[in-house]
C-alpha cells in the first residue's frame, strides 16, 4: 500500500490511520451492519422487489445504480479499514521495538530527526500487543511519554537544524546521546528545542483552535535528564525554547559541550521549574557556555516589527496565576573549563528585563494580564480586531505596506535597519504581500485571528492585544540607537510610549597615567554618545570617574586636556612616532574609515568634529608602527580593538552589568 506521510513523525501517521480507521468501520457499520436499520444491501434488495412490481418507479433504475456504487464505496472503504488495522499495529509495535517512535519521515530529517508531539507521545504509551487484539479500541492511557536511551543521534547533513523536538506536554527526554561533528557557524540549531504545544478545546465534534507557542501558551511537565550533547566545531544550542512559556520544567544531569554559548537558553521560565546537576564542558575555540533565562516573548519577529517582551504578570482574580518564580537548584551546575577545572556555573536570571539581543528592537510589558489577552486573540475575529483596536489597525497596515516595499525593493545604503538581505526578499514574496492583499481585500473578516493563514496579520495582532493588556515599560535611550528602534517599533506603539525615554545606564573607570605610574586625579573628560548627549566628567583626587542617568550604548571617551592623550595599559613598550613616509603610506588612513563604516558612534563623533580627523589616523599610524604592522593582512581583530580603545571607544552600562574601565593617558 503507498502512503503519504502527513504527520510529524512515523508513529503519529500511523496513529492517524489507525484513528481514521476505526471512525471509518464505525461510519461504514451503519450501512454494512446486517443488525443496523440502514443495513444497504437489504434496501437495495427492497428496490429490486419495487422495481419487480406492477408499478415500478419512474427512478427506480438510477435509484437502484446509486445505491450498489455506494455500496461498493462502503465496502471499499471498511476492507481498507480493516487492511489498516490489520497492518498498523504492527508497523508501531515495529518502530516501538526499534526505539524509532519519534523517528521524523525521510523527507522531514532535514528540519529534525526525532520528534515528540501529541500523537507520536500517545502512540508511546499503549500497548501495542494489547492493542492488535482489540483494534477497534484506541485509548491513550494518559502516562508520561518517554524518549530513552537512544544513543546514536549523529546531526550530518549540512543541512540539518534540529535533533530533538519536544512538542507536547507531560514528556521525559532521558539519557540520548546527541552528536555533531559538523563546522559551520549559522545559529539556530538545537540538539533539544522545546516548543510549547497548541492550546485548544473540544466544542461537541469540533476542535478550537485558542493558541499556538507564538501567541505564548505553556508547556507544562517536560523533564531533560542525562543527555549528552556534542557539538566541538558547530556553535549547536544545547537544550533551547525561544517561544511561549514552560511550567514544570526540570533539566538536569545532562552534560553539554557545544561550541556556541547557548548551553542552556529558556524563554518564559514560570513556576515549579529546576536546573540541576548540569556540567557545561567549554570547548576549544568556543565562547564560555551559559545557562540564560529570558523573558516570554510575543509574536517573534517576522519583518522588522519589534520584539514584545513580558517582564512581569498581572494578578487575575478567577485564573491561575502567572509568575517567573525562582529556580530550584537541588546540586550546583557546573562549567567545567579546557584545563579541567569546574566552577559553578550560575543561572543567568534576564527574565524581568529586556536581553541585550533586543535592546535594538524590543518592548518590555509589565502588569501583563495573560488570560484577558488569550481571550482577545483567541476569541476575536479579523473585522472584530479592527474595531478593537483602531490604531493598531491602520498601523498593521502602514506596516505591511512599508516592509513590502523594502524588502521587494531594498533600503537605501546605510539604512539604520540594515539591507534587505535574501531570506527578507522572500518573507516579502511569500508572507508579506499575500498579507497586505487579504487585508485591503477585507476577505477574511469573518475569521479568526488565531485561524487565519497570514502569520504577519496574527503576529502583528498579538503584539498589539499583548500592548493593550499591559503597561509598557518606559524605553531606555540607547543614543545613536534610537533611531533603529524607533524605525521598528513605531508601528507597534502610539506616539507618546515611543517618545518616553529613560537614562538608566552607567560609566565608571579608573584613570591611570602611563609612565610615571600614578593615578589620574583632577582629570576632565568629554563623554560623547551623540550631539544632543555630550558629557564633561572630572576625576576625582582618587583617579576616579562615575557617571550615572546615561544613554546606554557606545561612547567616544577623550580627555579636555590637549596635553594628555589615550594610551593602552596593556602596552609595554612606549608609542613609537612614525615617519613622513609611514604616515602617507595611507594604511592608518584606510584602517580609519573602515573602523568608520563599520562603527557608528565614530563614524558620529568624527561627522560632529571633522577637525579631530587628522588626529585620529595619525594616532592609529603611531600605534602601527609601534606594532611593526606594515599590511593589512596583519590587522587582527585584537590589533583592531586595540586601535578603538585608542580613539576612546567604550560604551555605558546597564546597572546589573555595571563595571569599572581602566582608562589609561599619557602626557603628550
Amino acid at each position: 500500500m503507498s502512503e503519504t506521510i502527513q504527520g510529524h513523525t512515523l508513529a503519529s501517521d500511523y496513529m492517524r490511520q489507525l484513528k481514521k480507521a476505526n471512525e471509518d468501520l464505525a461510519q461504514t457499520a451503519k450501512y454494512l451492519d446486517p443488525q443496523s436499520p440502514n443495513y444497504l444491501p437489504a434496501y437495495i434488495q427492497n428496490l429490486h422487489a419495487l422495481k419487480n412490481s406492477a408499478q415500478p418507479p419512474a427512478d427506480i433504475e438510477h435509484k437502484i445504480t446509486t445505491m450498489q456504487a455506494n455500496l461498493a464505496a462502503y465496502q471499499q472503504r471498511a476492507a481498507k479499514a480493516q487492511q489498516v488495522l490489520a497492518e498498523y499495529p504492527a508497523k508501531l509495535q515495529a518502530l516501538a521495538t526499534a526505539n524509532e517512535l519519534f523517528l521524523a519521515p525521510s523527507d522531514k530529517q532535514s528540519d529534525y530527526l526525532y520528534m515528540l508531539d501529541e500523537e507520536s507521545s500517545q502512540a508511546s504509551c499503549i500497548n501495542w500487543d494489547e492493542f492488535a487484539a482489540a483494534p477497534q479500541t484506541l485509548l491513550f492511557s494518559g502516562q508520561l511519554a518517554i524518549f530513552k536511551g537512544k544513543d546514536n543521534i549523529q546531526l550530518t547533513t549540512p543541512e540539518q537544524t534540529d535533533a530533538v523536538r519536544v512538542w507536547t506536554n507531560n514528556v521525559v527526554v532521558d539519557g540520548l546521546v546527541i552528536s555533531d561533528q559538523r563546522s559551520y557557524t549559522e545559529a539556530h540549531r538545537d540538539a533539544i528545542q522545546l516548543i510549547p504545544p497548541a492550546l485548544g478545546r473540544r466544542e461537541g465534534d469540533q476542535y478550537v483552535r485558542l493558541a499556538d507557542q507564538m501567541a505564548g501558551t505553556i508547556m507544562e511537565n517536560v523533564t531533560i535528564q542525562n543527555c549528552q550533547i556534542s557539538a566541538p566545531n558547530g556553535p549547536l544550542q544545547g537544550i533551547f525554547a525561544s517561544d511561549g512559556m514552560q511550567r514544570q520544567l526540570c533539566i538536569r544531569d545532562n552534560l553539554i559541550a557545544t561550541k556556541g554559548a547557548h548551553s542552556i537558553s529558556l524563554a518564559g521560565v514560570l513556576e515549579a521549574c529546576e536546573i540541576s546537576g548540569n556540567i557545561l564542558q567549554e570547548v576549544a575555540g568556543g565562547e564560555l557556555p551559559k545557562i540564560n533565562l529570558y523573558p516570554a516573548r510575543i509574536g517573534g519577529n517576522i519583518a522588522d516589527d519589534g520584539v514584545v517582551c513580558i517582564l512581569g504578570f498581572a494578578h487575575e482574580p478567577k485564573q491561575c496565576s502567572l509568575d517567573y518564580a525562582p529556580i530550584t537548584v537541588q546540586r550546583p551546575n557546573q562549567v567545567k573549563r579546557l584545563d579541567g577545572t569546574q566552577t559553578e556555573a550560575g543561572i543567568h536570571d534576564m527574565r524581568c528585563s529586556i536581553p541585550e539581543s533586543f535592546r535594538r528592537l524590543g518592548i518590555g510589558l509589565t502588569e501583563f494580564r495573560y488570560h484577558a489577552y488569550l481571550a482577545s486573540y483567541s476569541g476575536l475575529t479579523l473585522g472584530q480586531y479592527r474595531e478593537f483596536d483602531p490604531f493598531g489597525a491602520q498601523q498593521l497596515e502602514s506596516w505591511l505596506k512599508t516592509r513590502v516595499q523594502e524588502f521587494m525593493q531594498g533600503r537605501p545604503e546605510n539604512h539604520p535597519l540594515g539591507a534587505v538581505g535574501t531570506e527578507q526578499k522572500t518573507i516579502g514574496e511569500k508572507f508579506l504581500q499575500p498579507a497586505l492583499q487579504a487585508w485591503q481585500a477585507r476577505s477574511a473578516e469573518n475569521m479568526r485571528l488565531v485561524d487565519l493563514e497570514h502569520s504577519p496579520i496574527r503576529s502583528f495582532a498579538m503584539k498589539r492585544l499583548a500592548i493593550m493588556h499591559a503597561q509598557v515599560q518606559p524605553l531606555v535611550h540607547l543614543g545613536l540607537a534610537n533611531q533603529r528602534r524607533e524605525l521598528a517599533l513605531k508601528f507597534l506603539l502610539e506616539p507618546q510610549p515611543l517618545s518616553n525615554l529613560v537614562k538608566t545606564a552607567y560609566f565608571d573607570a579608573r584613570v591611570v597615567v602611563t609612565g610615571i605610574n600614578k593615578v589620574g586625579a583632577n582629570l576632565s573628560f568629554n563623554l560623547f554618545f551623540d550631539t544632543a548627549n555630550y558629557y564633561i566628567a572630572t576625576t576625582n583626587a582618587q583617579g576616579e570617574l562615575s557617571l550615572g542617568q546615561l544613554p546606554l550604548g557606545a561612547c567616544v571617551i577623550l580627555p579636555v586636556e590637549p596635553k594628555f592623550s589615550l594610551a593602552l595599559a596593556s602596552l609595554k613598550q612606549p608609542l613609537k612616532r612614525p615617519s613622513f613616509v609611514q604616515v602617507a603610506s595611507g594604511l592608518a588612513q584606510g584602517l580609519l574609515n573602515d573602523l568608520r563604516r563599520k562603527t557608528p558612534i565614530l563614524e558620529a563623533y568624527l561627522a560632529s568634529f571633522p577637525a579631530h580627523e587628522s588626529l585620529f589616523s595619525n594616532k592609529l599610524a603611531t600605534y602601527l608602527h609601534t606594532m611593526n604592522i606594515t599590511s593589512n593582512a596583519m590587522l587582527s581583530e585584537a590589533i583592531r580593538r586595540d586601535c578603538l580603545s585608542l580613539l576612546g571607544v567604550l560604551a555605558s552600562q546597564s546597572e546589573e552589568n555595571r563595571k569599572v574601565f581602566v582608562v589609561a593617558v599619557t602626557q603628550v
